[in-house]
């Protein structure tokens, strides 16, 4: 990998492979195709931008519409469609907010869960795949180390 324009030199070669490793992992798993791929095994035909709204819902626990506009950097009127979507498709349920009944809660259902496992089942198949050539140790020591990494940026 080439190092990514704008990273500065004095940066560690274990940082700057580290930030080039990331970077590509990031990009590689946002691909179209990557994408796409997870949504066909995953039997799913929602549009990617409703995926990320599920799991971000199904992440914070129930939320208000505006906190997830917010979280996402845009209006409400951005996200009201995408949730009447969801809810359409019985993926999220909005409850009375038990703070101030004028508000509203948005939830994932079980269903909307399903969907997530079936997600993560697509996704994993795919990197298991992936790595299938690599020896079982070295597989075992990448996961490790991306547990660990995870465990320290949370």
């Amino acid at each position: 990998m080439s190092q990514p324009l704008g990273v500065e030199a004095s940066l560690s070669d274990s940082g700057r492979r580290l930030e080039d490793s990331l970077t590509y992992l990031v990009r590689w798993a946002t691909r179209h195709d990557v994408q796409t791929a997870v949504m066909r095994d995953a039997q799913s035909s929602l549009p990617l931008s409703h995926v990320w709204l599920l799991v971000r819902i199904a992440s914070c626990g129930p939320c208000h519409p505006s906190d997830l506009a917010t979280s996402f950097g845009v209006d409400n009127s951005t996200i009201t469609p995408k949730l009447q979507r969801l809810e359409v498709e019985e993926l999220v349920k909005r409850q009375p907010d038990p703070q101030d009944r004028r508000a509203a809660l948005v939830e994932v259902t079980p269903s909307g869960l399903r969907l997530l496992r079936r997600l993560r089942r697509a996704r994993a198949a795919i990197l298991e795949d992936r790595l299938a050539a690599m020896a079982p140790s070295k597989r075992q020591a990448i996961v490790a180390a991306l547990s660990d990494l995870a465990a320290v940026l949370e």
